[in-house]
């Protein structure tokens, strides 16, 4: 092997190149990762804290519908806040007190951001919340009603 005034020989000169490569794809990867998973990786890492809710969102002519799981949750502990195009759900679980001989469900607070597909009226926004899941209602703000028109 050569070795160059420094020490270095050919062998380490390549070696190095290939881990700055190597590191130059790893952050290339985890970038492109962030794109495709979006908001997903930071829901994934804020688990530790707390559970998140599970949503299912529907949608209407007039209306988004967002019904959210929140066992164990008192009415009065549901953070609720919604924008033009975002909805967050914060929402503390009744801890019961006892001797457990098995403790499966969660005491962790719930809480979910989700961006919406479309923007919404927040100021019209209406919100229930029985047996456990929250339904709220999201009048969206552009309604589009299609009318026949004679061609004559």
């Amino acid at each position: 092997m050569k070795s160059d005034s420094s020490g270095s020989s050919d062998l380490e000169r390549v070696i190095g190149k290939a881990a700055v490569e190597a590191a130059r794809m790893s952050s290339q990867a985890s970038q492109a990762a962030k794109k495709i998973l979006g908001d997903v990786t930071s829901e994934i890492s804020d688990v530790k804290s707390h559970d998140l809710a599970a949503v299912d969102l529907m949608e209407t002519e007039e209306e988004l519908v967002a019904l959210i799981s929140l066992p164990g949750a008192a009415k009065e502990s549901i953070d609720l806040r919604v924008t033009e195009d975002s909805l967050y759900i914060d929402a503390k679980a009744t801890v019961r007190e006892g001797k457990f001989l098995r403790r499966e469900m969660s005491t962790l607070s719930r809480k979910r951001e989700i961006k919406l597909p479309m923007e919404i009226k927040p100021e019209q926004v209406k919100a229930s919340f029985k047996d456990g899941i929250l339904e709220v209602r999201l009048p969206k703000l552009v309604v589009v009603n299609a009318k026949r028109v004679q061609v004559d």
